[in-house]
């Protein structure tokens, strides 16, 4: 049976109607975020005091922003950019176009601050035969083959990194001074402390753009 236009037509409309949508709530977040100086990405229903909480999908509290479009955000006007445990959701492109989009948000010495799962920690549980680092959150993989399978694939995780490739990531959008630090920890007082997921050996990795020493 031949497929005629007017079937065709909900589906096309449906989707130029998401689209607009999306536009017309990012439009609309300019607003709020006018004031904004400090960006949380990617925070769910975890609303950070004093900051721009940006989520596609989160609750009450947070600005309707899709991550993978550009940020609506004036260039050179956010000191901090915080994100945790969403990087690995979306695809390796997109999450360079973010990367690039953070560098142009963020004024001279402004830092980014990324937590994301460590690749390179799962290889070595799963070369130990470790299956219960993660038993407190409720995942305990009955083998170690199952526990690489669902850390890379599981809840959404799209592409996951290790220290190198994402130190890459940052560097290749102009970040400098990209190195490691720990779990709540940080130089700058703005970003000690966020985390909110146990430790469990996670890459947390800091990045500088351009010079302009420590900011308050």
């Amino acid at each position: 049976m031949p497929v005629r236009a007017r079937d065709l037509a909900p589906p096309l409309l449906t989707r130029a109607a998401k689209r607009a949508q999306s536009r017309f709530r990012e439009s609309r977040a300019r607003g709020p975020l006018r004031s904004a100086d400090r960006l949380h990405l990617g925070c769910g229903p975890r609303i950070l005091s004093g900051w721009a909480n940006l989520d596609r999908d989160g609750g009450p509290g947070s600005t309707h922003v899709d991550l993978t479009r550009p940020l609506p955000v004036a260039s050179g006007t956010i000191k901090y950019i915080y994100s945790e445990h969403f990087i690995e959701h979306i695809s390796r492109a997109q999450a360079r176009k973010l990367l690039a989009e953070c560098h142009r948000a963020l004024g001279a010495g402004g830092v980014i601050r990324l937590s994301t799962p460590d690749l390179a920690f799962m290889v070595e549980c799963y070369q130990a035969g470790s299956i219960d680092e993660w038993s407190e959150m409720d995942w305990v993989a009955d083998t170690p083959c199952q526990l690489i399978n669902e850390g890379l694939r599981k809840w959404g995780h799209t592409y996951v990194y290790d220290e190198a490739e994402l130190t890459a990531a940052l560097d290749s959008v102009g970040f400098r001074d990209v190195h490691r630090v720990e779990w709540r920890e940080s130089d700058h007082e703005a970003l000690v402390g966020l985390e909110s997921r146990p430790s469990h050996h996670d890459l947390i990795l800091e990045g500088t753009k351009g010079d302009g020493g420590r900011l308050g």
